[in-house]
């Protein structure tokens, strides 16, 4: 089985808290739970720290008994069944906290017992306990940190040119981006929230379907905005040094030989799921098309759409599952269009034709701190 990703390990030696618990804690020493019979005791805040830590490591580490690979994560409500679903999945996500919660119920040694899950306003996951021995109700808050790479300071060029024409620089700012794609269980809890009706199978699986507007909202309700075209650039194309305002790219992620695509061989489905890919045999939240930063699906996998400040209409990643692997899309940098302009070739720097059928594409989110 394909292990943890070493961008999920790493994220987890760097993050030394996700459960908010000051709030918490404060509550339990300055204004204690009541419940007729007087205050929360010391021993029961310390009992309760405990137990969020626990919840804590749980929240972070996801599924280490590996029980889905052995078919004994048994809640078809939240986790689909016998699908091929990378170990990472499981890390910092709400569905599998709550079927984990459920099994912690049905445990006769557990001092607390899982009451509820609910949602705050910006998507973190909430769960409602209650300590056993004093009858006491506490909630503890959980964030995913699990997901997000950050974007190292430096020059940057966009599309798949070399040259200074959209030279651009993230000195001073912190950008975060998903390693991944936004999945239908992550839209589900927002389109929950505004009254949406939107797929909700399978949770594990890119959302697809939302329209351009309504992917900047839902990257909004995640207190980010639409992926930029160029912070992708950024995350895929090989780093090289910017000389006299002039930056030069390497066309695959893996490798800065042009013929690298060719020295490949007929497919290699982990650096591009193409069409010659089997796609039963698709791995969920993988680590396909891994670039040097830690962002997924460089090339290959899902159509995907991006806001591109520097041409608008250039909005779409084309290099996916859809086309076999000689297609010209299998480029970084290179973007689609949803009408023919010549723009678009101008931007592409070759003239691509766009395929005529309707575009469903995956998204992912960029956040600023």
């Amino acid at each position: 089985m394909f292990k943890r990703s070493f961008t999920s390990i790493t994220n987890l030696k760097k993050l030394s808290v996700i459960i908010v618990l000051l709030a918490i804690l404060a509550l339990v020493v300055s204004k204690p739970f009541r419940s007729g019979k007087g205050p929360v005791s010391t021993q029961s805040a310390q009992t309760i720290l405990k137990f969020s830590e626990t919840m804590e490591k749980r929240w972070l580490e996801g599924d280490v008994e590996e029980l889905y690979e052995k078919a004994e994560l048994n809640c078809p409500d939240l986790i689909t069944s016998n699908a091929k679903i990378h170990p990472s999945y499981f890390q910092c996500n709400p569905y599998y906290m709550q079927c984990f919660l459920r099994n912690l119920n049905k445990k006769d040694s557990s001092d607390f017992k899982f009451l509820k899950a609910s949602f705050d306003s910006k998507g973190n996951f909430l769960a409602n306990f209650k300590e056993l021995k004093t009858k006491k109700s506490f909630i503890l808050k959980f964030k995913d940190t699990c997901s997000k790479i950050r974007l190292k300071p430096s020059v940057y060029s966009a599309s798949p040119k070399d040259g200074d024409q959209y030279l651009w620089d993230n000195m001073g700012q912190v950008v975060e981006i998903d390693a991944h794609y936004a999945n239908i269980g992550e839209v589900l809890i927002w389109a929950n929230k505004v009254n949406l009706k939107v797929s909700n199978r399978p949770k594990h699986a890119p959302s697809t379907e939302l329209s351009f507007e309504q992917k900047k909202q839902f990257c909004a309700f995640k207190g980010g905005q639409l992926l930029q075209s160029r912070h992708f650039d950024a995350a895929t194309f090989l780093p090289a040094r910017s000389k006299n305002n002039f930056v030069y790219k390497f066309p695959y992620p893996w490798s800065k030989r042009k013929d690298a695509l060719e020295r490949l061989g007929e497919k290699n489905c982990s650096k591009i799921f193409s069409k010659e890919c089997s796609f039963e045999q698709y791995e969920y939240h993988s680590t396909y098309g891994a670039s040097w930063s830690g962002v997924y699906h460089s090339l290959g996998s899902f159509v995907e759409s991006f806001d591109n400040k520097f041409l608008p209409l250039a909005r779409f990643k084309m290099s996916s599952k859809d086309f076999d692997l000689n297609s010209p899309w299998h480029k970084l940098g290179l973007r689609g269009a949803e009408e023919p302009d010549r723009q678009i070739h101008i931007y592409n720097g070759e003239g691509i034709r766009m395929p005529k059928e309707e575009l469903r594409s995956a998204f992912r989110c960029v956040y600023y701190r």
